[in-house]
């Protein structure tokens, strides 16, 4: 009988032993897979950020120097403008021309923007924030004074300066926050923030 009830209580043991088993077993797969779910979508939004960051840059470049152009060629705007005021009527021709193109070069970096501002991390996200006002105040000093009959007071130079050297700052800032979330290695067991 001893032996009989040894062999009932390692047929017990062996039968908890296995069901104790598949259980950490099934534990440990959900586990793996879990975490390389974690890991491939770090990696996933990690490029996302990459591809984000970038057109951010290449579209505030082309922006900035499409303004530039439109600052460079005031005097031929004017002309325009004069010509425009003259014969056609209807002022303030040149008003609304700016509005239309600052919208239209402005129209991609927000886009841009929205972009990073959905994948973060919080700070490029306020950096893209800053980056949006500087834009803003950029599109704001190229119209200033544009709605004016004569057009002696457009462009606002000292207005469009201030407004290119926040935008530039904004810019670098942008950039180093960018840079420096692409750089960093993930560390182990992170979560995507």
């Amino acid at each position: 009988m001893d032996q009989g009830w040894a062999a009932v209580i390692a047929a017990g043991v062996a039968a908890v032993v296995a069901v104790a088993a598949s259980f950490i077993g099934v534990w440990l797969g959900r586990r793996t897979v879990r975490d390389q779910a974690q890991v491939e979508h770090g990696q996933w939004l990690r490029n996302q950020r990459q591809e984000a960051y970038v057109a951010v840059l290449d579209t505030w470049d082309v922006a900035m120097s499409a303004f530039e152009a439109i600052i460079d060629g005031s005097e031929e705007r004017k002309g325009a403008h004069t010509w425009a005021t003259e014969n056609v009527g209807g002022n303030p021709f040149l008003s609304t021309v700016l509005f239309g193109e600052v919208d239209q070069h402005s129209g991609p970096v927000n886009e841009a923007l929205e972009r990073v501002r959905l994948l973060g991390p919080d700070p490029v996200e306020r950096a893209a924030k800053n980056l949006e006002d500087a834009l803003k105040g950029l599109g704001g000093a190229i119209r200033a004074n544009s709605g004016e009959e004569e057009l002696q007071d457009w462009p606002n130079h000292a207005f469009w300066n201030e407004a290119r050297r926040n935008a530039s700052e904004c810019r670098r800032e942008f950039f180093r926050l960018a840079r420096s979330e692409i750089r960093t290695a993930p560390s182990t067991g992170e979560v995507a923030r």
